[in-house]
């Protein structure tokens, strides 16, 4: 027998536009312009501009054609524009009574579109190579292959994919197409992957390990022939000893000079080992900063760095279209600005709700951390994520969401946010300093080291200890790693 029952309970689920300001305020300033952009384009109820602009008057009796008698008409126009003036100055009002929320498309899961916002766009190598693969002359049968090694490239840049998977997701994809009736061979894919190795760039895209892809710049390269003879042999025949550095091995066993070992090296070093992944290697090298720090007289100016992020506010010609003829729009215009216009007011809300957060976290660190920016990056304190939250009375998650990737820009260089919130390191005197501190010392004895004999970690701890830092081998090679520093046999230089 069915039965109908009714129960309570609670669940826990966040409203889109908190989700929205979140990911919005974890974002960096370079993305974030990225974004806004983005955002400009897509949806026509946001333009560029400034919102404490002085609006200009909207014309709302204008009309294209001709004039006639309009002694009669007076009086119903001026009604006309009072009730327009009220409406202009309410535009907000009018979705008071709207439902606050976004009607997705048949197709656009809630999920997708508050993707939409943040998502990256990682198609561009891709797309590349397929107009290269498409315009190189190759034939369609072997392109139709091609497309596939393509799509099936790694992060790299790398084809690392069994050839027999590929075969199998060719005799799929081929159904419909005009070679649903022809067989792809092992042949086939190692011919085509052979021509995209040799004719598509970047050079070393599709290889399928490091040594491929090496000696396919080499080959590629306008380097001298006895340098390129000698980078393949190395590559061919003694590659750990290229990895470990064994200058003096690799010189006997080729009988060439030290100097010439030397320059084969230089050489190799200068290659890509990640063709796929240079361009996004790029943009993550080049550090635009979230916010700027200028000391004046007595105190600092904060301000965040929105050089090239564009102001943005409700578009103007829709704003104008829905207060003058909100009563004669047909249902589906008129749920169409509504539905940007939330989504815009929305978006805006959020860049504001950043830009506000970001500044008083930034104000609480140059507080906290007086003597630091007084002394031009030195004495840096202990400060917990946790001590910031409370002064500004923010959750602490809110705090590590915005910091995370972000940078600052200072009179004495630049520092990434997450470097001010510091676990303590004890000195021999028994104070507690930052372990940035150390880092910054342990970068300065590596980069005065002799370069034909590297400190090794547990010397490199030795000498931290006679300059004041109680600090153990490990710790060393922990600090050393998250500063990007390789082992000192990696270090070593002819």
């Amino acid at each position: 027998m069915l039965r109908q029952s009714q129960s309570q309970k609670l669940s826990h689920g966040m409203l889109p536009q908190i989700v929205l300001n979140q990911n919005i305020l974890a974002i960096p300033a370079q993305a974030l312009d990225t974004i806004i952009k983005r955002e400009l384009e897509l949806n026509p109820m946001l333009e560029e501009g400034n919102e404490t602009d002085i609006d200009e008057e909207l014309d709302v009796n204008s009309s294209d054609e001709p004039s006639g008698d309009t002694s009669s008409d007076t009086s119903a126009d001026q009604d006309k524009a009072e009730e327009t003036s009220g409406d202009e100055d309410n535009w907000d009002e009018y979705f008071e009574n709207e439902p606050d929320e976004i009607k997705y498309s048949e197709t656009e899961t809630r999920k997708e579109y508050e993707n939409n916002f943040i998502s990256d766009d990682n198609k561009s190598l891709n797309d590349t190579l397929l107009l290269q693969l498409n315009l190189s002359g190759l034939n369609e049968k072997l392109i139709f292959a091609g497309e596939e090694i393509i799509g099936s490239l790694n992060d790299s840049g790398y084809f690392i994919e069994n050839p027999e998977d590929i075969l199998s997701d060719l005799s799929v994809k081929k159904i419909g197409t005009k070679y649903e009736n022809e067989d792809f061979t092992l042949e086939d894919l190692d011919e085509t992957l052979v021509f995209i190795q040799k004719n598509l760039d970047p050079p070393g895209i599709a290889a399928r390990n490091l040594t491929e892809c090496l000696k396919i710049q080499i080959e590629k390269s306008e380097v001298d022939d006895e340098i390129r003879k000698l980078s393949i042999e190395l590559l061919e025949k003694q590659f750990d000893d290229l990895k470990l550095k064994r200058y003096e091995k690799i010189s006997r066993d080729l009988n060439i000079d030290l100097s010439k070992v030397k320059e084969v090296f230089e050489f190799i070093q200068k290659l890509n080992p990640k063709p796929g992944s240079s361009e996004k290697a790029h943009e993550e090298n080049y550090i635009v900063p979230d916010l700027i720090v200028k000391k004046t007289e007595d105190d600092y100016e904060i301000y965040l760095n929105e050089r090239y992020s564009p102001s943005i506010r409700i578009n103007r010609a829709y704003k104008k279209l829905y207060t003058t003829r909100k009563k004669t729009l047909d249902s589906n215009t008129k749920e169409y600005i509504l539905n940007n216009f939330n989504r815009a007011k929305w978006f805006i809300d959020a860049i504001n709700s950043r830009r506000n957060t970001m500044l008083k976290i930034m104000e609480a660190i140059v507080q906290s951390q007086r003597e630091f920016f007084d002394n031009n990056g030195e004495g840096l304190k202990q400060v917990y994520e946790k001590d910031i939250a409370d002064e500004i009375r923010m959750d602490t998650s809110t705090i590590s969401r915005a910091v995370r990737g972000k940078y600052v820009q200072t009179d004495f260089g630049i520092y990434e946010l997450r470097s001010f919130f510091t676990t303590p390191l004890a000195t021999n005197n028994g104070e507690d300093v930052s372990n940035v501190e150390a880092k910054i010392k342990l970068k300065e004895l590596i980069r005065n080291e002799n370069k034909n004999n590297p400190l090794t970690d547990e010397e490199l701890a030795a000498e931290m200890n006679k300059i004041g830092f109680r600090i153990a081998r490990r710790t060393v090679a922990k600090y050393r790693e998250s500063i990007n520093i390789p082992i000192a046999k990696l270090r070593r230089e002819i």
